[in-house]
């Protein structure tokens, strides 16, 4: 499972890289939320490798939705984000990944998220630990979260969703709170990959507001086997 998720991760950010230099269309879900062929191209070869290794497993991406199929109601389920920072992506801001995670009965099992033009991977399974790869050394190395630091030194990162539906519910009073408390707040723009960087201890704490399954799948499990 692992392995078919990092094949998965790194075709993605092949494809990812290849078209941020040979160009691509861009269009609109709503006003602020953009969609890029190369979201679709991703989401597609995902689909393509779960549907011909594990036919009896579901697939919910953001794109396409969940797989209409026999395989609703599996054992197993692929949870894919298959471009997170799609805005960032289409600007040509490098903060941008690819995520998917496996969940079965008791939650998520396997997690992969992989930032292309960072060089960065991250790995965990349920149990078992969290891992962090450097793409272009090869190092490898576990990650062990320390979550006793006070938040006056700690640097937090969140982000606001597209609707900015969050922003009627009290989210800018949360934000200044931690703001006013914390060493720092970053809004990077792709929960997918500001939960590695959680589990990489790069930020002590990360918040978001309305955020999807396919946003949290690895990640959820990336920050809680690192501790």
């Amino acid at each position: 499972f692992l392995a078919t998720a990092i094949e998965i991760v790194t075709r993605a950010g092949e494809i990812q890289l290849e078209r941020r230099e040979s160009g691509f269309r861009i269009s609109k879900k709503a006003e602020n939320d953009l969609v890029t062929e190369v979201d679709f191209e991703c989401e597609r070869m995902c689909r393509a490798v779960i549907a011909e290794r594990f036919p009896d497993h579901d697939i919910l991406a953001e794109e396409f939705g969940a797989r209409s199929s026999a395989a609703q109601g599996s054992r197993w389920r692929w949870v894919f984000d298959p471009l997170d920072g799609t805005t960032n992506y289409s600007h040509r801001h490098p903060f941008f990944c690819v995520s998917v995670g496996l969940i079965d009965a008791e939650g998520p099992l396997a997690a992969v998220t992989h930032a292309p033009v960072l060089g960065e991977t991250w790995s965990a399974i349920r149990a078992d630990g969290c891992w962090h790869r450097d793409v272009r050394t090869g190092t490898r190395q576990p990650l062990t979260i320390n979550s006793s630091e006070d938040l006056g030194v700690s640097l937090l990162a969140t982000g606001f969703s597209y609707e900015r539906r969050e922003l009627d519910h009290g989210a800018l009073d949360v934000f200044e709170s931690l703001l006013r408390r914390a060493r720092e707040i970053r809004r990077g723009g792709s929960a997918c990959l500001d939960l590695a960087h959680t589990a990489s201890g790069v930020f002590q704490g990360f918040w978001e507001f309305y955020l999807a399954p396919h946003d949290v799948a690895a990640g959820a499990l990336l920050v809680r086997e690192a501790g």
